[in-house]
């Protein structure tokens, strides 16, 4: 600590010693009385100045640390935030329009099994399942077809520009017709409801 500093404390603290002390040796001769006006006069003031002045001053003081708390913490992950918010924007994209829930995944369904060569023999009723703000639509589809066949079909479902998943997939090799297999899967999508965001 510079010696200024130093000797600057030094006198302050003995000014508050000796002050202390006048006052003790004026209470212990005269009472209470000399120091009854400065009291009425000093606690009112000071009440006032608490209540006016350091009061609001110091709840709006605590407001903006907390305040400028929470904006580092922002500035901290924004980054981050907008990584994550193009990438869920990116990925809203793949995801089917809500209007067109009752026929796309049967239309998809159909497509795309035509375009392997794949005769769809029986569809189910379409699911409908809500998690959050996202409707989960699933079908389940049945077919005999080849292998051969059944793979094509799978990586047009698989590579659909559009989310889609296969959650299920039962195989059974058919007797008597190579390279035949009887085929069950079930096959859903996603909806956002109301953005979804």
């Amino acid at each position: 600590m510079p010696p200024q500093i130093a000797a600057l404390i030094e006198k302050v603290t003995a000014y508050f010693k000796d002050l202390f002390a006048n006052i003790v040796i004026i209470y212990g001769e005269k009472g209470i009385e000399p120091f009854k006006r400065p009291l009425v006069i000093a606690v009112p003031s000071l009440l006032i100045l608490y209540a006016g002045i350091y009061s609001p001053i110091s709840g709006k003081l605590s407001k903006t640390v907390k305040g400028i708390d929470n904006m580092t913490v922002v500035s901290n992950y924004a980054e981050e935030y907008d990584g994550v918010k193009a990438r869920v924007t990116n990925l809203h994209r793949r995801l089917p329009l809500l209007k067109d829930k009752d026929d796309w995944l049967s239309y998809l369904i159909n497509n795309s099994a035509k375009a392997a060569g794949v005769s769809v023999e029986a569809q189910s009723a379409q699911r409908e399942t809500e998690i959050g703000s996202y409707l989960v639509v699933s079908r389940e589809v049945s077919t005999v077809t080849t292998y051969h066949k059944m793979g094509k079909w799978l990586a047009e479902i698989e590579n659909s520009p559009i989310y889609l998943v296969i959650t299920d997939l039962n195989m059974e090799r058919m007797e008597g017709g190579a390279g035949t297999v009887k085929v069950t899967l079930n096959i859903s999508t996603v909806f956002p409801r109301g953005g979804g965001l």
